[in-house]
């Protein structure tokens, strides 16, 4: 449990920083110093707007009780860390985000299982990853555009690589896919896709913690979206939350840490705009989004990965 002087330090040093960018800005446009009254009065509405809007942070003891005990970056015992994960539920093993994939991942030992959400054309919350059909089913076409009885005749296994091994592998809704993680005493980190669906993704967290009362102690939300999250959490404080991050995420639709194979999200003003954006929200988030939302953890690409860079994150109290 951190102390309330540890906490107003923090605090203290969060709106320092805020402040600071925002009135040397504000000085480089004025060209000129202002009088002492006026830096006070812009001080105290950064102070006081941060103290309004920003969320508190989960309890730490929940935060335990979900993430387990903080492991060291070396030396850490990684089988009695419990953080074996099955990305999209150990997607090279089964169809991703399948029930066949959670129950051979849970088979393998996995703890946690990461999947991802979308909607079907209905409003039906679906396990799935992409926002098109095309790559993991023989038909194609947007997530979106189907219903959820539609998406429900689509096989998953005929484009997986071990394909003879699995026949007729469903879509299934977030609730089923839930009810099963849990039946098999698996945590989860759910993958929020539904940027575009605000009130409709904070209304299904929040029903599936209602569904699910154990969810709340066996799960972390996570999105690329701070926005999204921040909506999730001035709804429920007590929901875990973690921020999705990697290098150029707006301006680039894939990055594995080096030019070879970097794609372009957008053309012409669009990519612009997204690459300027991209500069200034790496910054925002490291030293004051992350604040604001509450999160308990990144979750990042492996290019990122470094020493320093976690225990960046760890003096924040962040795992």
């Amino acid at each position: 449990m951190t102390s309330p002087l540890s906490d107003i330090l923090l605090y203290l040093t969060v709106c320092g920083k805020g402040w600071l960018v925002i009135y040397l800005c504000w000085l480089l446009l004025n060209s000129a110093l202002t009088s002492l009254s006026l830096h006070l009065t812009v001080t105290g509405l950064f102070v006081c707007f941060v103290a309004y809007f920003k969320l508190p942070s989960p309890d730490d003891e929940l935060v335990r009780q979900v993430l387990g005990e903080e492991m060291e970056v070396q030396g850490q015992d990684q089988d009695n860390a419990a953080w074996t994960v099955a990305h999209r539920a150990a997607c090279l093993d089964a169809p991703e985000n399948s029930l066949e994939a959670v129950r051979l991942a849970a088979k393998n030992g996995a703890k946690w299982i990461e999947f991802d959400v979308s909607f079907s054309s209905d409003l039906t919350a679906v396990a799935f990853h992409d926002d098109t059909l095309d790559r993991v089913t023989m038909t194609s076409g947007k997530v979106n555009s189907l219903t959820y009885s539609q998406l429900t005749m689509l096989d998953l296994a005929p484009k997986h690589p071990l394909s003879a091994k699995f026949n007729n592998v469903r879509i299934v809704s977030v609730e089923q896919f839930v009810a099963e993680c849990l039946s098999l005493n698996l945590k989860m980190i759910i993958d929020l896709k539904t940027w575009d669906l605000p009130y409709e993704t904070v209304s299904l967290i929040l029903s599936l913690h209602t569904r699910f009362p154990t969810l709340k102690t066996n799960s972390i939300i996570t999105s690329f979206f701070p926005n999204l999250l921040y909506r999730l959490r001035s709804s429920d404080p007590d929901i875990l939350t973690a921020v999705s991050t990697r290098p150029h995420f707006l301006s680039l639709a894939t990055w594995e840490g080096t030019s070879t194979g970097m794609r372009p999200r957008f053309s012409g003003m669009k990519q612009l705009v997204a690459r300027c954006v991209d500069m200034v929200y790496t910054p925002l988030l490291e030293q004051l989004l992350w604040w604001m939302v509450g999160i308990s953890a990144v979750l990042v690409h492996r290019a990122v990965i470094t020493r320093e860079y976690v225990n960046m994150w760890k003096s924040k109290g962040v795992r």
